[in-house]
């Protein structure tokens, strides 16, 4: 019998991550207003993708403040046109006074997990006035004005910044009004109440922010270089720095003046490896994507393409275990760490890594010996972790400059809002240890801290193909999108039905927040997975299923021949966490 629907073949097998095509350029961001933002500064602005990623940046900042604010960090991989990647490194760096002393005579045991002792040198200004110095076309106040826009006039408050789970106000509301009122004034109403889901949102003291910025940028004379130096010490040299110093002051906190005087965002080389055609670039030892590297490197050694049953499941997650466990012990934000990435992408010392891995999956956290080439290093002490929420922003444009940015930090929930600034300073210096002298990441003055942050940069010369990518997740960064690797690289499959692929989680590594206890053996699976789970648990793993498409965020922005395309991955939405956004025209 015929029948009138306009589909009557099977589309099981199609992505619900739709595909966006086109001639120009291309952007993913995981927020519809930054996206439109970053087209605005392309196409009205004449901007480049540079200048589009520092608006889209300012804007994230102040639509999902649960993931990121201004006082957190801004970590980036560039691709100007006919140049080889560099890293934008904007994480923060530790006050001079973070110390053991310091610390311990103020009652603590381990660096909290948030508050004001928690908060380094904000960074994400840094990082935008760098980036549009060196690479950008346009000046700060032309990038700014749609975020100072939103910040005072309003936007609509969406679903993830009132109830994200322990991010959102929701969860966030009891802790503002007993400790935080400066956050409690700025994101609880008049009538004490959460705003509603699509109230219009203004934050005017971060919209004077912004206009003070622009207006002593339009009295600076002399060249980029120059101009974009004396707005960096407006920031960190000047009032601005003060009023945070002050904020810090009056909460018992460490900052102080010479470590605002010190600070700047650097630039420095990628880390990558190749695989096939494709060559990767990540950051180095102190951020996570040497993880996927590590871990990309122990897959196809094992020729793992795919993650449709318990065999390639286990393997994944076993090598993801070995993989985090180096990361544990050696990754670090010294200058110069004793175990560099080049030590732990040795393919001799992989090899002796990867025959740990058995049928029976690994019940405990076993980082190797790179410097003496031995697969094993035990280790008896607790182990923690570190990360968060974050954003991303992945952008090309017509001139094939490319960006993978993943600012994250200063969400709501790490600190009390500035009053006369309208963010919060970040928690990023909870990754340091209290309780472990001599561990790569004890508590050091003058140091960045080891981050999640893992944006993703990847470079096809035969294909003509630049792919910029990257997702929010803490310590689940690298495991969400090394999956999206494997189906997209090893096993050639659309952008569009690799992000569909169903996802799994390990929850082997410790938790981030307390208590730190790691979850052995653990493994989370989307719910699609879930007929593998007595079979998983036969090799020892712990094996939950856990509901559909809420394992990872991924966003994606591709250059290929000629045409771009952009991918926000379907879980945003479902999770209602964010609003991603996809364009291409």
């Amino acid at each position: 019998m015929n029948n009138r629907a306009f589909r009557v073949d099977d589309n099981s097998i199609n992505s619900f991550t739709p595909s966006y095509a086109g001639t120009h350029g291309a952007i993913a961001t995981h927020s519809n207003l930054s996206a439109t933002t970053a087209y605005s500064i392309l196409k009205e602005d004449k901007g480049n993708a540079f200048d589009a990623a520092a608006g889209a940046m300012l804007v994230e900042s102040l639509v999902n403040p649960q993931m990121f604010g201004m006082g957190g960090e801004g970590v980036m991989i560039l691709k100007p046109s006919s140049k080889s990647p560099i890293v934008l490194n904007g994480n923060t760096v530790s006050p001079s006074n973070f110390n053991f002393l310091n610390l311990v005579t103020k009652g603590n045991r381990e660096i909290p997990d948030e508050g004001i002792l928690t908060a380094g040198v904000p960074s994400a200004f840094s990082s935008i006035f760098r980036l549009l110095q060196h690479y950008g076309k346009l000046d700060f106040r032309t990038i700014a004005k749609y975020a100072k826009s939103y910040a005072k006039d309003g936007f609509p408050i969406h679903n993830g910044i009132v109830n994200q789970k322990k991010f959102g106000l929701n969860d966030l509301k009891l802790k503002f009004k007993n400790e935080w009122v400066n956050s409690y004034k700025l994101y609880i109403n008049e009538n004490k109440k959460v705003p509603e889901i699509n109230s219009l949102f203004k934050n005017k003291k971060f919209g004077n922010l912004l206009d003070y910025l622009s207006n002593y940028e339009k009295k600076l004379s002399g060249n980029r270089i120059n101009k974009f130096n004396k707005l960096h010490d407006a920031f960190y040299k000047g009032d601005i720095a003060q009023t945070i110093i002050k904020h810090s002051n009056q909460r018992n906190g460490l900052l102080q003046r010479q470590d605002f005087d010190n600070y700047s965002a650097t630039f420095e080389k990628t880390i990558f490896e190749n695989f096939g055609d494709y060559q990767i670039h990540k950051t180095d030892i102190w951020g996570q994507g040497l993880t996927s590297l590590m871990m990309m490197k122990l897959f196809e050694k094992q020729k793992l393409k795919n993650l449709n049953n318990e065999n390639e499941i286990h393997h994944f997650i076993e090598s993801l275990k070995l993989t985090f466990a180096d990361r544990e012990m050696y990754f670090t934000g010294q200058k110069k760490p004793q175990v560099t990435a080049k030590h732990l992408l040795n393919s001799q010392y992989l090899n002796k890594r990867l025959k740990l891995i058995s049928p029976k999956a690994i019940d405990s956290i076993i980082p190797g010996d790179p410097l003496k080439g031995k697969s094993l290093l035990p280790i008896e002490n607790e182990i923690k972790p570190w990360g968060a929420g974050t954003v991303h922003i992945s952008i090309i444009d017509s001139e094939n400059n490319a960006i993978s940015c993943t600012p994250s930090g200063g969400w709501i929930r790490s600190n009390e809002v500035i009053n006369d600034l309208g963010f919060p300073l970040g928690n990023r210096l909870m990754t340091f240890y209290l309780s472990k002298p001599g561990h790569v990441n004890f508590i050091t003055p003058n140091q960045q801290p080891r981050t999640t942050l893992s944006p993703t940069m990847i470079i096809n010369k035969k294909e003509k193909e630049i792919l910029s990518c990257g997702t929010m997740g803490g310590d689940a960064q690298d495991q969400w999108q090394a999956q999206f690797l494997i189906h997209y690289i090893f096993s050639q499959k659309p952008i569009d039905i690799a992000l569909n692929e169903p996802r799994v989680s390990s929850e082997h590594l410790p938790a981030f927040f307390h208590p730190h206890d790691p979850n052995k053996k653990q493994l989370l699976l989307e719910e699609r997975l879930s007929g593998l789970i007595p079979k998983l648990n036969k090799k020892g793993h712990k094996a939950l299923s856990v509901t559909d498409w809420s394992e990872g965020f991924i966003l994606c922005a591709r250059k290929k021949n000629n045409i771009y395309d952009a991918y926000a991955d379907i879980r945003s939405y479902k999770s209602q966490i964010f609003q991603a956004q996809a364009i291409a025209w």
